[in-house]
């Protein structure tokens, strides 16, 4: 019996110093960065996440991170920042863990959002997750609207007001005076 506690005490301790050593050698983070205005979820393990941004270019986000072992990210990807699309269709994303093309699953699907776990090893630094669609920051969206002068002259020719000679003169003049191009 005395044995048997001996032992049993014996693996106690044993188990409390060995819980504190593995606690070293796993870690990870959790947490959320904002690219171009839009929050990216993120929960690394065996892990930290350095730097994550949008590369309109190459259709790509770009992960850089630091890692102590074999492990995963699991991302949460704004559609509206990068999406991976065929013919209005969800296509698959082209992953690559330092230069090497990885698979990835896929957990979750919504009209906003998609989420992938993405594996890599021990002393990966940079995932590229290369979509169809991505956000465009430096493209600016300006309304194109015609001057209702403009379409005061086109209705007046429509309706046979003004006729073809003074409506190509209105035309020649936009186009001398570099208002339209041709």
């Amino acid at each position: 019996m005395v044995r048997k506690n001996s032992l049993y005490f014996l693996g106690l301790i044993f188990s409390l110093l060995l819980i504190p050593l593995s606690s070293q050698f796993s870690y990870g983070d959790i947490g959320t960065i904002s690219v171009d205005s839009f929050n990216v979820d993120y929960d690394i393990e065996n892990g930290n996440i350095e730097s994550i941004f949008l590369d309109p270019d190459f259709v790509e986000l770009i992960i850089t991170m630091d890692t102590s072992a074999d492990g995963t990210i699991e991302i949460m990807i704004p559609r509206t920042l990068l999406d991976a699309k065929f013919d209005s269709s969800d296509d698959i994303f082209f992953i690559l863990v330092d230069g090497f093309e990885t698979d990835y699953v896929e957990i979750e699907s919504t009209s906003s959002s998609r989420t992938l776990v993405i594996p890599f090893f021990g002393g990966d630094s940079i995932i590229d997750i290369i979509g169809t669609d991505a956000l465009n920051p430096f493209l600016i969206e300006t309304e194109i609207e015609i001057p209702f002068w403009i379409k005061n002259n086109a209705g007046w020719w429509a309706e046979d007001t003004i006729d073809d000679e003074t409506f190509v003169q209105a035309i020649q003049y936009l186009i001398t005076n570099g208002i339209m191009q041709v």
